[in-house]
């Protein structure tokens, strides 16, 4: 069943992109055509476009492009559709070559909704927050390998990771950086977190995926003075000894459009290059 027409949207493609150029006349161009009216926008006026009473956000870039989207519409349900100008980007649901049939479709009615549940972190003793789509993340400090922290889940001490960093992930995030970490693949629908140690020291140390009404704190060992906090892969500040971390599931939430018949589970194939494709289906 088609949902509501898209009539207005703001548009962001990231600059230094190869084929920027070109997706930008052929997306005006599909605009024009489908009688759809765009503000165009760069990264940094995404917060105040935002803000405009449209029926979605267009991201042409990266996945890096559309956490930086993601941050900047948080919570008010405005719809993002990601063109894909990057390499995997597992945010991105449509790929540049596929733009001229996927996006009339997709202005017509012809999309799906994925609510994506956001991280909440709170430092404690700080008054300091963030959210955060993906993950957040304890490095060691520069000039360190490894960095330990003492983790809890829902007040019971779980372990003291060994490692050369410790994230906890969304289900979405599971896609990112605890992808390549060695994490497990997590379904958006699922009402969990990720814990995902970074190379860590002792192979008994692997990820483990908790319930997300379970707190997760993070603290650091005895011998640790301090470590890097990145939270969605841009350095926040730093997690100090004495302090903890505490990482829940905030109330809001991002919302990601992808082309009808096409959820997680075939973005997840199309990305990853599993047996099938579709593509043929898109058309």
């Amino acid at each position: 069943m088609a949902l509501r027409r898209i009539r207005r949207i703001v548009v962001c493609l990231r600059k230094g992109r190869p084929g920027n150029g070109g997706v930008s006349m052929v997306l005006r161009e599909i605009l024009r055509e489908a009688e759809v009216r765009a503000v165009w926008t760069t990264e940094r006026g995404l917060k105040r476009a935002a803000r405009r009473r449209v029926d979605a956000l267009v991201v042409g870039g990266g996945d890096g492009t559309m956490l930086h989207a993601a941050q900047a519409t948080m919570g008010s349900g405005i719809p993002i559709l990601g063109i894909n100008l990057g390499s995997l980007g597992f945010l991105t649901s449509v790929k540049a070559e596929e733009i001229g049939y996927v996006l009339p479709k997709i202005f017509s009615g012809q999309y799906g909704i994925s609510t994506r549940s956001v991280l909440a972190a709170n430092m404690e003793g700080s008054g300091q927050s963030w959210c955060a789509l993906n993950e957040v993340s304890i490095a060691p400090l520069g000039g360190s390998l490894m960095v330990r922290v003492r983790v809890k889940v829902g007040g019971e001490f779980l372990s003291e990771y060994h490692a050369d960093g410790l994230l906890v992930a969304s289900p979405t995030g599971s896609t990112a950086y605890s992808l390549s970490a060695g994490g497990p693949l997590v379904s958006p629908q699922a009402k969990a977190l990720v814990l995902t140690p970074v190379c860590a020291h002792a192979m008994a140390q692997r990820p483990v995926v908790v319930g997300e009404q379970e707190e997760v704190e993070l603290s650091l060992a005895p011998a640790e003075k301090a470590a890097l906090l990145r939270v969605d892969g841009v350095l926040a500040g730093r997690l100090m000894a004495g302090r903890a971390l505490r990482v829940t599931v905030a109330k809001p939430t991002v919302r990601l459009m992808h082309p009808a018949g096409v959820g997680f589970y075939g973005l997840t194939r199309q990305k990853l290059g599993w047996s099938g494709s579709t593509a043929r289906g898109l058309r």
